[in-house]
């Protein structure tokens, strides 16, 4: 059994401009100045690397803890997770990808959970060199390593980075190891630090992360209409970040985020969209339905391909959707083309030229309103509210499938309104009742699904009976799954009969009555 060696690795940094490397005699005049008779060094080796760093558009990798880059030099990707570091060969990577692009390696094993279904696109490039050295006492024994860096970003700007050295204790050293960097950091600019490389990194582009924009913002005492524009400015801030990677058909949430963003604005048209200019609303409400509908087809043959996995589990004969499965890709594609040309189109070009300036000019002119933005949350929220609970109460056995269609419409559209504005709502009350709403919706969703999926299933085969690309397993096995649905109906269905007063009864009304106090 291999014996622990027990090391420890410091990293300390500074800002200091005077040390940003002018070359290899001033790197060891640093290091052999600040460790004085004490110690001797020797290089032992320089490499260069040209990094490209990686993270998903919602920069999943970060928010999880990991950096991720991938070395073209060496055809290797290496994750960093706190003091863990993680290398696997990939060979010749082209980004963006998706983590089916990836080898089988310990870095996809770590990255796979976080990454989900987006894509790895490259958001920097580095140039890392790094010298080594050997520092030896005085009967030239090695008792440390030093490794020190220096690097620039190359894009998508050119910065120069901090100097990071590297102290790494050896077994039986550590002392050593300890007063090098005392005299490291008590002669020089240096300091300890526990930022990683990607970390100084990220520090030298301005703009760059999860945090480095947000959508809108809204204060309690602001105009109805003023808020109301705020918020569709931004959803259609995050329509635009999305177009690009739609076209180019990068990865599935694109085009999702993009669809979350249209109906956000098509609710806030409905709901609020009387607190704008005069006609502003019902004109813009038909271009939206209509940008709506031509990004249906693709997203739901999206939702198949990502569930094809777990639909294959639902029946007896896996193998039996394989056709499907190619069908489904085949009509995707079809579908996607279409989806291209109508964002490619002048009529979306002009949708969103025309209504950057009308919202842009609501904020610019004096309000029409002396309602605030807090009074309008707490009377929309309410009303929005009182019809779901009217709906649900209205709902049997024995209704029709539209009536609950309806229900999860109102639901969906109490969830738009809460999010919106969200930044006015007591933060606890505003849990509660998203809890309350996203249970609710689990079983509206069941029950819709059940329906929609059955028949458009029954609709699919026909066409592949029609084409001649279906066996009696593929009917089978799409058959089996009809059934599945039809009874997720029912059950939803049950659900929500015996328990709607769960949802959205006195409990949940009182969670909405504290919504906007405090």
């Amino acid at each position: 059994m291999p014996r622990r060696t027990d090391r420890k690795t410091t990293v300390l940094t500074t800002s200091k401009v005077q040390l940003d490397g002018h070359g290899n005699s001033l790197t060891q005049a640093v290091l052999r100045r600040a460790l004085g008779d004490s110690y001797t060094l020797r290089e032992i080796d320089v490499t260069t690397e040209v990094l490209t760093h990686l993270d998903t558009a919602d920069w999943r990798l970060r928010r999880g803890g990991i950096d991720l880059a991938f070395v073209p030099g060496s055809g290797q990707l290496v994750a960093h997770r706190g003091s863990s570091r993680v290398v696997q060969p990939a060979g010749s990577m082209a980004w963006p990808a998706l983590i089916s692009a990836i080898p089988e390696g310990p870095v996809r094993d770590l990255i796979q959970g976080e990454v989900w279904v987006r894509a790895l696109l490259p958001f920097a490039t580095s140039q890392d060199r790094c010298r080594s050295f050997a520092v030896l006492n005085e009967d030239a024994k090695t008792v440390a390593r030093v490794r020190w860096r220096q690097g620039s970003v190359r894009a998508p700007v050119k910065r120069r980075l901090p100097i990071r050295l590297q102290v790494e204790s050896l077994r039986g050293y550590a002392v050593d190891a300890a007063t090098v960097e005392r005299l490291l950091t008590t002669t020089t600019p240096l300091s300890a630090t526990t930022d990683t490389w990607a970390d100084a990194i990220w520090e030298a582009i301005p703009g760059l992360g999860p945090d480095a924009t947000k959508r809108f913002g809204m204060q309690r005492d602001q105009a109805a209409d003023l808020a109301v524009a705020d918020a569709l400015l931004g959803f259609l801030a995050e329509m635009e970040a999305n177009v690009e990677g739609i076209v180019a058909d990068i990865d599935t949430e694109y085009l999702h985020k993009f669809r979350v963003a249209v109906r956000r604005t098509r609710s806030l048209l409905k709901l609020l969209g009387d607190v704008l200019p005069d006609g502003l609303a019902q004109r813009m409400a038909k271009e939206f339905r209509r940008l709506g509908d031509v990004t249906s087809p693709t997203r739901d043959l999206d939702v198949y391909l990502l569930s094809i996995d777990e639909l294959a589990q639902l029946v007896s004969r896996p193998a039996g959707l394989d056709a499907f499965d190619a069908h489904v890709r085949m009509r995707r594609s079809a579908e996607h083309r279409t989806l291209q040309r109508a964002l490619r189109s002048a009529r979306f070009v002009r949708l969103c030229a025309d209504w950057r300036p009308d919202l842009a000019a609501v904020m610019s002119a004096p309000t029409r309103h002396r309602e605030t933005a807090a009074q309008l949350a707490d009377e929309r929220l309410h009303r929005v509210f009182r019809k779901a609970t009217k709906s649900a109460k209205a709902i049997t056995r024995e209704s029709p499938s539209e009536q609950v269609h309806s229900l999860r419409k109102t639901c969906k559209e109490m969830r738009y309104l809460l999010e919106v504005f969200e930044p006015l709502c007591n933060p606890q009350a505003y849990n509660d009742v998203i809890t309350d709403f996203k249970e609710l919706q689990g079983v509206l969703g069941d029950f819709q699904d059940g329906e929609v999926q059955a028949a458009a299933l029954r609709e699919f085969a026909k066409e592949m009976m029609a084409a001649g690309s279906v066996d009696a397993d593929t009917l089978l096995a799409m058959g089996e799954l009809s059934a599945r649905f039809e009874g997720r109906q029912r059950r939803a269905r049950d659900v929500l009969t015996k328990r709607h007063e769960k949802f959205l009864g006195k409990r949940a009304a009182a969670h909405v009555d504290r919504l906007l106090q405090g």
